[in-house]
């Protein structure tokens, strides 16, 4: 299972060796003594960065994982720009053709991103007509679209919603399900508050420090301090908008804000315990409620290990999953309709 994540992104490690390795040959021949007076050298550096990495990326990156066309634009952009760092000055005359295409592919990757964009809306929509759920409808409509969830390009969209778009949103969940919180009864408000502002006094002093050394790095630790505030605000609300549920047709949707989530059946769990901490590392186990800065209550047995979504879509191997809610007897009660049978509502309490 440790190798899964290895093999799914090999090409891209392939695609970043050989991109080094390229740069490198080519910083080597930049640097010798008679490049400058071999016409056929520049020329051969310019085709090697402005058609040979575009089409390495088409082929180890584009086409294992199914991404839209269009970004072969935006990697040949960025060819560009590298061959503008690579080459000196007096050998960049076939770099300015470029900017014809460039003009051409910002053109291209412009109306497709249009017309991308209305079909994205509309498979959100379609897909919002069957599930209150936003980042698995978001992911519904990527794949309709794309071929591919694109889960963490999803999880980016999703902090800025759950951050600054879902002040006047409703709990992502259907009339006819169970829902269970993990806010109400817990500390975890008042930590998420706490390391927010601690953050706040902090970045503003790292800013003013870094400001007397370098105003670059004191931008760019400004940007990554406001982007982990923007995380932590989205991280709240997400909590309180995205609950435990238990469907009416008995499925089981575990969700910790917008960075984690298992959904199985509930009659795939064998097992259901009332906890007062976490249990010790084993292999298989899983401590959600770390996301929620709560020790957990609540440790759920599964038949056999299921994959849960983790940050920016990181898998998990999930055979028991230690969880906080606020009313853990509640949801033992309600799961014990579903729990240790295979076949709808059991009679008893087995959990």
């Amino acid at each position: 299972m440790v190798a899964t994540p290895l093999i799914r992104y090999r090409p891209l490690f392939g695609f970043a060796l050989l991109l080094l390795a390229a740069v490198g040959v080519e910083l080597f021949v930049i640097q010798q003594p008679d490049f400058t007076r071999r016409p056929a050298l520049p020329a051969a550096v310019s085709f090697d960065v402005l058609v040979g990495l575009p089409v390495l990326f088409y082929l180890l990156v584009v086409r294992p994982y199914r991404l839209p066309v269009s970004t072969v634009a935006a990697a040949f952009t960025a060819a560009v720009a590298l061959g503008f760092w690579l080459l000196p000055p007096a050998q960049q005359t076939y770099l300015h053709w470029t900017r014809y295409g460039l003009v051409a592919a910002e053109a291209l990757t412009f109306a497709l991103a249009l017309l991308n964009l209305r079909r994205l809306r509309r498979a959100y929509r379609a897909a919002a007509t069957e599930n209150p759920d936003l980042v698995a409808n978001l992911q519904t409509a990527f794949r309709a679209v794309f071929g591919r969830p694109l889960t963490p390009l999803v999880t980016e969209l999703s902090l800025f919603y759950y951050a600054l778009l879902s002040w006047r949103a409703r709990p992502e969940s259907r009339p006819t399900d169970r829902v269970f919180t993990a806010y109400r009864n817990s500390a975890f408000t008042a930590y998420l508050g706490t390391v927010g502002l601690l953050s706040g006094v902090e970045m503003g002093a790292a800013h003013v420090l870094l400001l007397r050394w370098s105003p670059t790095a004191a931008l760019v630790g400004g940007i990554l301090h406001a982007y982990g505030l923007l995380l932590l605000l989205a991280h709240l609300r997400a909590v309180r908008l995205r609950p435990v549920r238990l469907t009416a047709a008995g499925e089981l949707v575990v969700r910790v804000g917008f960075l984690w989530e298992l959904r199985l059946p509930a009659a795939a769990l064998t097992a259901s315990q009332l906890i007062n901490d976490v249990p010790p590392a084993a292999p298989g186990l899983v401590n959600a409620a770390r996301l929620l800065l709560t020790p957990p209550n609540l440790l759920l047995t599964l038949r056999e290990p299921r994959r849960a979504r983790g940050p920016y879509g990181f898998p998990q191997q999930v055979s028991r999953l230690a969880l906080y809610l606020d009313d853990p007897t509640q949801f033992r009660a309600a799961l014990a309709e579903w729990a240790l049978t295979d076949s709808g509502p059991a009679s008893g309490n087995k959990a």
